[in-house]
């Protein structure tokens, strides 16, 4: 229900979740009363999780259902639910902005920053009304020197921020500039969840 719950906050209202665990006999299982049961490093269960992404849908296999925008949101509701029993300190999520649009970007981007409340959340994005969330920003460019590939990372604050956010939008155009201006005024105000 919590799952559910985070999926319609994400946009994906109606969406059914569900878990499914169950054992595989094996002629060289571990024997469990009458049968054996195949084992791996995690032991007994073999676990599934499920979804209907749709209305009316039946549950099916997340592997083979979602699509990539989905998956995304699904697993920014999962780790939702479980961040609140779980003392991981960090959370990393890479490209959780697969295949979603500015308007739910945004809405994940609020989820993070609920995260971010009780952990530490690392997220690299390409979405600016997600990235307007963040506390802090960083860019991380990549360049070939001498034939080897080297990452340079750096914060960006204040005026530089609005035009890296300009430069997601499509370019540092006056225009880009004021639409980040206002995506971090957005992220900022306390309906939007930000600070």
């Amino acid at each position: 229900r919590g799952i559910e719950k985070e999926l319609d906050d994400l946009r994906m209202a109606g969406a059914k979740f569900g878990v499914e665990i169950r054992w595989e006999e094996t002629p060289q299982g571990a024997v469990v009363g009458e049968k054996r049961v195949g084992f791996g490093p995690t032991g007994l269960d073999q676990v599934e999780f499920l979804v209907a992404p749709n209305p009316g849908e039946g549950l099916k296999p997340l592997a083979r259902t979602a699509s990539g925008g989905e998956t995304s949101r699904l697993m920014l509701g999962l780790k939702g639910v479980l961040a609140k029993a779980d003392r991981t300190p960090t959370l990393i999520f890479d490209e959780i902005d697969q295949g979603i649009g500015g308007r739910v970007g945004a809405v994940v981007g609020a989820k993070l920053r609920g995260l971010a409340q009780a952990h530490q959340v690392l997220c690299v994005t390409h979405l600016p009304q997600l990235a307007a969330y963040a506390d802090q920003h960083f860019r991380v460019e990549k360049q070939t020197s001498r034939g080897r590939t080297i990452t340079h990372v750096r914060a960006v604050t204040g005026e530089e921020r609005v035009s890296e956010l300009a430069l997601m939008l499509g370019g540092d155009s006056e225009s880009n500039r004021r639409s980040a201006a206002e995506l971090l005024d957005a992220a900022r105000a306390p309906s939007s969840g930000g600070r």
